[in-house]
Parts: structure tokens; C-alpha cells; sequence
């Protein structure tokens, strides 16, 4: 497939190097001028000899068109269970308080942002009487169900663009007891990263309607239960991390959320 970069800058050297390194590639080269937007299916921003706001800004604008199409996937995944529209979205803003909370790195908070929107992926591979089912599920259904955190990660391991979300996808609903699934791993043995999206998942689905239960829990409620399973499902430095940075207080937004001294999570 044709890929496109957009040059920001003048017409000089530069940019006839950059046309002749081209030839032979199945590249087109679009030149932008100050304030002009980045094309669509831009897949890289080559800047030179202008003022780096305005690069910033094309860069942020492609950055954002990528980000539609996660949303997008996303969308389409939480649709097919019935979810609320944004549901995704949702557990992304959370994340990304948490991240806040953490004192996480940049580049482990964008991949936790983006494994928010497609943690659940491998569900486009269950059947709809399996995934959609009200009853309780037989033996057989729930271990299919299981399977799709598996399911998933080989996506995401198939897809440059996701490669780095692999391992929360594929163990994001790992127990730190050991209880979880699909490879039962306890503790330290679970990725870091997995085990903050283990937290905002249960916290974000106990807090939002669901096809297969009544109601919804309160904020309050939902914080007692994870208090509950510390050292069980949850690692319990990252409960109290959660807790006590207030991450699932609706309104909180990233700026505003505590920064936690002394009980930082320790990393894995």
C-alpha cells in the first residue's frame, strides 16, 4: 500500500534529498506549507527550517488521526457486547489518571492508553451465542471465553501499530493469586502494565452497565470490593495507588489527580 509523509518546510535540499531517497519506494512525498493540514493516511511528519510550534502541531493533528481509528476499533468492539457508546474510551481516561498516579514514563503511558481501547479485541473471535449469552455459560463456553485474551495478543502481535500492547491484552485478566486466566500467573510473574489494566478493567465494568447483570456499582462500592481483593485479584500496592489517588472519581481529570507519596507502586 502507498505509503504518505508530509514535508513541513521549504521547497530546498533538503526536501530534493528527501525526493530523490524516495524513488523506488512506494512513498509520496506531500509538501505542506505553514498552517497547511496534514493530508490523510499521513504516515510521517518530515519537518525542516520552521518553527517547531508549527511542526508540533501537524504532528499532533496526525497523531490525533491515528488515534480516531483506535477509537473507531474501539467502538466497534464494546458495540458488539452492547456496551455504552465511549465505554473504551472511558477506560483510557482512567488509565491515563492512573499513569498520572504511577509516575508512569511517557512511552509506558501511551501504550497503557491505547491497550485501554483494544484490551478486549480477540472478543471479534467468539461466537455471538457464547460472548452475548444472559444464562449461565457451560464449562465448554466459559474456556472459550477465556481463550480470548489469547486471541487478542495474536492480533496485536500481527499488528506494528499495537506490537507494545501485546502483553497487557493477552494478560490483563491475570489474578495476582494466581486465579486468573489464560496462563494462571501469580504476582511479580504478571507484567506490570498488565496488572494496572487488570484494576481499571473490573473497575471501569463494575461502574458501567453490563448485558449480563443488573445495575451498576457506585464508586464507593466499587472501591470497598477492590479494598477486598487485595493481594487476591488485585496487586495491592496498585490498589492503594488507586485509592488513594481518587483515579475513578468521575470529574477527576489528569491534572488534578493526587500524586501518592511513599506508596508508589513498585515496577516488576
Amino acid at each position: 500500500m502507498l505509503k504518505r509523509i508530509a514535508y513541513v518546510g521549504k521547497k530546498n535540499a533538503q526536501y530534493k534529498r528527501l525526493l530523490r531517497a524516495a524513488k523506488g519506494v512506494e512513498a509520496q512525498i506531500v509538501a505542506l506549507g505553514v498552517g497547511d493540514e496534514v493530508p490523510p493516511s499521513a504516515v510521517a511528519v518530515f519537518a525542516a527550517g520552521e518553527r517547531m510550534g508549527d511542526v508540533i502541531k501537524a504532528a499532533v493533528a496526525l497523531g490525533e488521526r491515528n488515534e480516531s481509528v483506535l477509537d473507531l476499533l474501539a467502538e466497534a468492539i464494546d458495540g458488539r457486547e452492547g456496551f455504552p457508546e465511549g465505554s473504551s474510551r472511558r477506560v483510557m481516561e482512567h488509565a491515563a489518571r492512573f499513569a498520572l498516579a504511577l509516575g508512569l514514563s511517557p512511552e509506558e503511558r501511551l501504550t497503557l492508553e491505547r491497550a485501554a481501547l483494544v484490551r478486549d479485541i480477540g472478543k471479534i473471535r467468539i461466537p455471538n451465542e457464547v460472548l452475548l449469552k444472559k444464562g449461565v455459560l457451560t464449562y465448554d463456553e466459559w474456556r472459550l471465553l477465556q481463550q480470548h485474551p489469547n486471541l487478542g495478543a495474536d492480533i496485536a502481535a500481527r499488528t506494528s501499530a499495537l506490537r507494545d500492547t501485546e502483553d497487557i491484552v493477552r494478560r490483563h485478566h491475570e489474578c495476582y493469586d494466581g486465579d486468573g486466566y489464560p496462563e494462571g500467573l501469580e504476582g511479580d510473574a504478571i507484567p506490570y502494565l498488565a496488572r494496572v489494566m487488570k484494576l481499571l478493567d473490573v473497575y471501569c465494568a463494575m461502574t458501567s452497565p453490563r448485558h449480563y447483570r443488573k445495575g451498576q456499582s457506585t464508586h464507593r462500592e466499587a472501591v470497598k470490593y477492590l479494598r477486598g481483593e487485595q493481594g487476591k485479584h488485585f496487586d495491592p500496592q496498585l490498589v492503594e495507588v488507586f485509592i488513594s489517588a481518587d483515579v475513578g472519581r468521575t470529574g477527576t481529570h489528569g491534572s488534578d489527580a493526587k500524586r501518592t507519596k511513599g506508596k508508589k507502586a513498585k515496577k516488576v
